[in-house]
């Protein structure tokens, strides 16, 4: 008898010691006492849910499964996000406030420490960029160009300052599943298809399953398909008017597609650079194509007027589901290409100088 009990305890202790299968979060919502929770996970390009929850005298339970750590969201509905953290299998707790989702407070995940020093720093850089684009608009409003100049040399820097940090968090964490969602926050439309290959080849070996690893190399698939050299796909829109516009219609100028939005708001603090150069190289040889990442024809159609955007505009009023979004692997905007007069690509997301500087070396 006191064997078969010795044998029953060591089977208990190797239960004990075994992976946890899915994970279990228990968590309180201050300031909010009934309702529903829902845990929320990424997947083929949306946003599911993966479980529920009623909330009672503001506690409530979700439970969830991940191979690899992955970032979690908990909402009380489409707009009311409570919680963002980085789940992984086990015991988590969460404590969460009905009015404020900077107050949260996660344990339980050792990927989620990583993930809260990365946030909390890029916040901080945050607030200071906005800080600079308040400078920038507020300059423009009163025409004062020094100070937009100012205010624009400022913004680019703080977001060098942010990037650079980025980066730097990458190579102190090569083995952390939060370093290729740093990828796919910070440098969506400022990395090559060869630089992502060279980063997923840095990342260490047991986080290459990840859903995020996985999301680089089909964006760097994406991206063969516009690199520099690359004859730009060609495409067919609407106009505002609902004709039928194609890219290709444009061969023998230099041309710029720009991916925008009437939401966005740096598309349109960078609209009145584009409106400079389009003015000043429009009779030269150079035209501008713009493709709306609008939902709402109303609100595109008062961009365009608002901010005087005289060129060509198309849309499919798809939002991030644009077809030719989709088509050249475009995951964040403001984004844009520019064309030789045969429609190769000759350089990617240029904004304000340095566009500038590329079209007088084109259009002299």
């Amino acid at each position: 008898m006191r064997n078969i009990l010795v044998i029953v305890l060591a089977f208990a202790g190797l239960l004990s010691c075994a992976k946890p299968d899915g994970f279990v979060i228990k968590g309180q919502i201050k300031g909010k006492e009934s309702g529903e929770v829902f845990l929320m996970k990424y997947a083929d390009g949306k946003w599911i849910a993966e479980d529920t929850s009623k909330i009672e005298k503001g506690k409530f339970e979700l439970q969830g499964k991940t191979d690899l750590p992955e970032l979690r969201l908990i909402s009380m509905g489409p707009q009311t996000m409570v919680a963002q953290f980085f789940a992984e299998n086990g015991s988590i707790s969460v404590s969460a406030y009905a009015d404020s989702l900077d107050k949260t407070e996660v344990k339980g995940s050792k990927s989620n420490d990583e993930f809260s020093i990365l946030t909390k720093e890029l916040k901080n850089i945050s607030k200071e960029t906005q800080g600079l684009q308040q400078r920038y608009s507020a300059a423009m409003q009163s025409g004062n160009e020094d100070g937009m100049k100012k205010a624009q040399i400022d913004y680019e820097a703080m977001m060098g300052n942010q990037k650079v940090y980025a980066k730097n968090f990458i190579r102190e964490h090569p083995k952390s599943p939060v370093s290729p969602l740093v990828v796919l926050m910070q440098f969506a439309q400022e990395i090559t298809a060869h630089e992502i290959d060279t980063l997923v080849a840095f990342l260490h070996p047991s986080i290459q399953s990840s859903v995020y690893v996985v999301e680089l190399k089909k964006m760097a698939d994406k991206m063969r398909t516009t690199d520099v050299g690359i004859t730009a796909p060609d495409f067919t829109l609407n106009t505002p008017e609902g004709t039928p516009f194609t890219l290709s219609s444009l061969r023998g100028k230099i041309v710029l597609i720009d991916f925008w939005a009437s939401w966005c708001k740096p598309c349109r603090q960078e609209n009145p650079n584009v409106v400079a150069v389009y003015n000043k190289y429009k009779d030269k040889g150079f035209d501008i194509l713009g493709v709306s990442l609008d939902r709402e024809k109303g609100a595109w159609v008062k961009a365009i007027a608002d901010d005087q955007l005289t060129w060509h505009q198309v849309s499919d009023l798809k939002f991030w589901q644009c077809e030719v979004a989709v088509k050249y692997g475009i995951s964040s905007i403001p984004a844009a290409l520019l064309l030789d007069r045969d429609g190769k690509i000759i350089a990617k997301n240029l904004r304000g100088e340095e566009l500038a500087k590329k079209l007088a070396q084109l259009l002299p």
